[in-house]
């Protein structure tokens, strides 16, 4: 049902709302990476989501490491680059940062009912699943240095 409430977000944004603004990050840690996977759409993906009005990216991004993995950051996210994407139908710029310094709430997703949020797991940067959206494999292997870095999600 979400799958299919999210096929018609998409949709309806194609038709009416030509740009979309978004923020998400690289979360990492001892050699690791912080991925989700969603309620509505198959794979694992960086944390992140659309900016709000009258939210810069970076209030954005904290709000989304909030709402979708209860992280809290310590220190300033760095930008790692401004992407386009026209993936869906539409002009979608992503700011993307890599967060290194932040804070777990404990306990978060065993008190907190998140309906886009299915589960965040940590993979080894060397055993990424295999399942990982390929946009979200592209920017691993640019911040590793793998990959050139793209000005295209």
């Amino acid at each position: 049902m979400l799958n299919i409430l999210w096929r018609i977000r998409n949709l309806f944004l194609s038709l009416f709302y030509r740009k979309t603004v978004g923020a998400r990050a690289l979360v990492i840690k001892d050699n690791q990476v912080l991925l989700v996977k969603h309620t509505y759409i198959s794979g694992w993906y960086t944390i992140g989501g659309a900016i709000d009005k009258g939210e810069s990216p970076l209030q954005a991004l904290q709000r989304e490491l909030k709402e979708e993995a209860g992280l809290i950051c310590l220190g300033l996210p760095k930008l790692f680059g401004a992407y386009y994407n026209q993936g869906e139908g539409r002009d979608d710029y992503i700011f993307f940062y890599t967060v290194k310094e932040f804070e777990e709430q404990a306990a978060f997703f065993s008190s907190t009912r998140n309906w886009e949020i299915q589960e965040a797991k940590w993979f080894s940067l060397d055993a990424l699943p295999t399942d990982i959206s390929p946009a979200t494999l592209k920017r691993i292997e640019e911040y590793q240095g793998v990959k050139d870095i793209s000005d295209t999600w």
